[in-house]
């Protein structure tokens, strides 16, 4: 176990993957295993959710404004920026977008949050969206009098402005979701688009298919079947990367390699595919090196972490 490995999330760990031997052997009892997997990640995160700190300014010079004229701006260093239809002004968390008209043609803006950061903005009605890294959120200066319209790549939590006059779209990977005040996740990374409805009412459209969710329900669109399913979730799991935690349940390691790379702006190499299909429980916290979840693969499942000549990682078995 390394220097900077917390001794109780380590034992964790050894806990949950003793459970997992247990669930394969005794599949009766698979059921209650996995509530008792839960239940151990919810005391967990909680337990992280208070050593989490915001990013510094320097953390977050990443990030980058696109204005309508096609320029890319530094917009963290920079501090503040003007266009002809917009004043914004960024912190190391936020940025801020004060519209100067508010009628006429819209003028597009995209915030882009690349891997190794999550950013937030304002937007011109008073929406906040925080985005996890590696993501992408376009957005007019100015809303039209009629609709609010977005457009995301990657994933965002969204806490949207009551507007009964206007209402609030967001065009995302496979998916349309129309909202009026609403807080919700989305998530488009992958080949299946997630939207996790925390409060309020949402209607999705997805492929000519309508899904109406109530708080506490997940819809999941799969790229490839076109099919849409509906199940609950549990919010302490799909919005803790809001708290800088990655929690992975019962998770092929591939996945959970997918998401790293965007968390800490690497890439992995999985080289055999026994391992990568390989299932895994973990908490990845983003404030520690990725060293700290290779030490717990490397206690668990006896795997190996080798950096080549390109600074590019790779994985293989013992």
């Amino acid at each position: 176990m390394g220097t900077n490995q917390d001794p109780n999330i380590y034992l964790l760990l050894r806990a949950l993957n003793k459970f997992m031997k247990l669930l394969r052997k005794h599949l009766p009892t698979g059921r209650v295993i996995v509530i008792a997997f839960v239940a151990l990640f919810g005391v967990a995160a909680a337990y992280y959710q208070q050593q989490i700190q915001t990013f510094t300014a320097g953390k977050a010079a990443g990030i980058t404004l696109q204005t309508p004229n096609g320029t890319f701006l530094p917009i963290v260093q920079l501090g503040r920026a003007v266009t002809p239809a917009a004043v914004f002004t960024a912190d190391s968390s936020c940025l801020t977008l004060i519209a100067k008209q508010h009628h006429g043609q819209p003028e597009w803006n995209s915030l882009i949050v690349p891997p190794g950061f999550t950013y937030s903005v304002v937007l011109a009605d008073g929406s906040l969206v925080r985005l996890n890294a590696g993501s992408r959120l376009k957005f007019p200066s100015v809303f039209g009098p009629e609709k609010r319209e977005v457009y995301l790549e990657g994933e965002a939590y969204f806490e949207v402005q009551s507007d009964a006059n206007r209402l609030f779209i967001l065009h995302s990977g496979l998916a349309d979701v129309t909202v009026l005040g609403t807080t919700f996740n989305i998530n488009s990374y992958s080949n299946r688009t997630r939207v996790s409805l925390v409060s309020g009412e949402v209607v999705i459209n997805a492929k000519n298919k309508i899904v109406q969710l109530k708080p506490g329900q997940e819809a999941t669109i799969d790229r490839q079947r076109g099919a849409v399913s509906v199940a609950p979730f549990q919010s302490n799991i799909t919005l803790a990367w809001m708290e800088g935690l990655q929690i992975f349940l019962d998770t092929p390691l591939r996945d959970i390699c997918d998401v790293l790379e965007r968390m800490y702006n690497i890439r992995i190499h999985i080289d055999d595919a026994k391992l990568a299909a390989t299932r895994y429980y973990a908490i990845v916290n983003r404030e520690r090196p990725v060293q700290t979840f290779l030490q717990d693969l490397h206690a668990t499942k006896n795997v190996n972490s080798v950096v080549d000549a390109k600074g590019e990682l790779h994985l293989t078995l013992q």
